[in-house]
């Protein structure tokens, strides 16, 4: 009885969850009453201890196990589109100090899987004894019904070719998408998958890139041009739609919004492309024109890669990037370094103080310089520096966590706006220094694009009649630069006006560049 309790609430539980992914679980159809055997199957096997024992405790805990396993995908999902995978261990060391950053994505009706662990504990302290079926019976109906609900997914994976077996080699990056996986297999299964293959260690080898299919994306570069400065400043979850708002007659971004419209800036919505490595991959796509790995951060796998970073191409000036962040996070003092950086600062502190360095650094630079600031005041949950900013937000037509987002980029708009000034007040500065402002990826919707911002005082804006996405960063810069790097991204100059969309392939010839090193030899 205990046992059948059990493992319907549980189904109930994959099924509700596979639903707040907006999976297909719903529909009436042939396919869904297989995953839902797939499902019933997974959590046969979960609790068939009961089988053999009486002892229900131990339940509780699993139970409980479960609906963290449960709302943690969802966080993950509504964070990076994506579900829990063994790669985030490689990167739980981000969060430490930021756990907070986790809250805007959780949502009331998580709760209702603890709830049924709730219902199961009170109605196993408090149902009354019932004479169970004979040991042999338990097993024989057990194993009779987990035979019936691996029926369907045995006929259709000798029909298919598929591997019988959910954790055989052929799921070991999940080839078609871990959504795919969890919404054929469950959420059970998911989890197992994840720790038999984290055991193995069996990742499939990254096949050879081969010079013809990198063709495409080389390039013969000419003689260096006129190269000057670039200043890039990397606003956190900086999205599209707040630049240039206005709330109630306050500006959200008035200082970033005064440089998109000089009459030599160009400001453009471009397309975010970051995986789970979020603010490290943004780093990796506009620095060098790849695309991220479809497992785990490269700032994390493959920080000693040689990359073809535009650092490496430019003139021999200072080359330094700030953060306001610990050196840790990311990974952040490799990759810098692993991008051609010369120097690196980054340590907690305020975008006001980042930028007050930054300033600093501008004034006293060997040009031609390169000089990033990230910021970090507009990270999730948004709490440290809300208050900071002399913006107040009280329409109702934005939450108090949206409101709360726009004060802090306020806050930094406001940090950014101290060093622009600074910055046009030296003349020669102004004559000779582009200036990139952009997001590192949206925060609310990954669909949401991010700005860019593109001050040059070389060259007069253009206007982009295409989709732009974050890898046309690279390309943009190394040709208004006149880098002489041979490889010329994956993304394309926004004056391109040729509609392209970053395809598959490019993704999957990224991540074998990635892994394979390709830019060593």
């Amino acid at each position: 009885m205990h046992y059948a309790v059990i493992t319907i609430l549980t189904l109930i539980r994959l099924v509700i969850f596979a639903s707040m992914l907006d999976l297909p679980i719903l529909e009436a159809s042939p396919y869904s009453v297989r995953l839902w055997c797939n499902y019933l199957a997974s959590a046969l096997l979960l609790w068939c201890p009961l089988l053999l024992t009486e002892r229900r405790r131990w339940t509780y805990v699993v139970s409980l196990l479960l609906d963290i396993w449960l709302i943690g995908n969802l966080i993950y999902f509504r964070s990076y589109g994506d579900l829990l995978n063994r790669w985030c261990l490689l990167n739980v060391g981000n969060m430490d100090g930021i756990w907070e950053s986790v809250f805007p994505f959780v949502r009331t009706n998580d709760q209702v899987f603890l709830i049924f662990t709730l219902f199961w504990i009170l109605l196993c302290e408090n149902m009354p004894h019932i004479n169970r079926p004979t040991l042999p019976r338990r097993l024989t109906v057990g194993i009779a019904c987990l035979s019936i609900c691996c029926a369907p997914q045995a006929t259709v994976c000798m029909k298919s070719e598929l591997p019988l077996s959910p954790f055989a080699a052929y799921y070991a990056d999940v080839s078609m998408g871990r959504m795919w996986y969890v919404h054929t297999y469950g959420a059970i299964t998911h989890l197992a998958n994840e720790i038999v293959q984290l055991l193995r260690h069996n990742e499939p080898e990254a096949e050879e890139v081969m010079p013809s299919e990198v063709e495409a994306y080389m390039q013969d570069t000419g003689q260096v041009g006129e190269q000057g400065n670039l200043l890039l400043i990397i606003v956190e979850s900086l999205e599209d739609r707040v630049v240039g708002l206005r709330i109630d007659g306050q500006e959200v971004t008035p200082h970033i919004n005064r440089l998109a419209e000089h009459r030599m800036s160009g400001r453009y919505a471009v397309q975010a492309q970051v995986k789970e490595g979020k603010s490290s991959d943004a780093q990796l796509i506009i620095f060098n024109g790849l695309l991220p790995l479809y497992n785990g951060a490269a700032s994390m796998r493959y920080s000693t890669n040689t990359y073809p970073s535009l650092l490496h191409y430019t003139s021999d000036g200072s080359r330094l990037l700030l953060a306001a962040y610990p050196e840790h996070m990311w990974n952040q003092r490799a990759n810098a370094l692993a991008y051609g950086f010369d120097s690196i600062y980054a340590t907690e502190m305020s975008d006001n103080r980042l930028m007050q360095l930054s300033t600093e650094a501008i004034l006293h630079a060997k040009q031609p310089f390169v000089i990033t600031a990230v910021t970090m005041a507009s990270h999730s949950p948004f709490n440290a520096y809300a208050d900071s900013a002399d913006i107040r937000i009280t329409n109702a037509k934005y939450s108090a966590e949206e409101a709360r987002y726009m004060q802090c980029l306020h806050y930094t708009d406001h940090a950014v706006g101290t060093l622009l000034d600074t910055l046009f007040a030296h003349s020669e500065l102004a004559r000779t220094t582009r200036i990139v402002i952009t997001g590192d990826h949206p925060i609310f919707d990954m669909r949401t694009p991010v700005p860019l911002v593109i001050y040059d005082p070389f060259m007069p804006p253009t206007e982009a009649s295409r989709t732009l996405y974050q890898a046309d960063i690279y390309t943009t810069l190394i040709e208004r630069m006149q880098l002489p790097t041979p490889w010329h991204g994956l993304g394309r100059d926004i004056a391109d006006t040729t509609a392209y969309t970053p395809s598959e392939q490019m993704y999957r010839l990224s991540d074998r560049m990635i892994r394979t090193n390709y830019f060593s030899h």
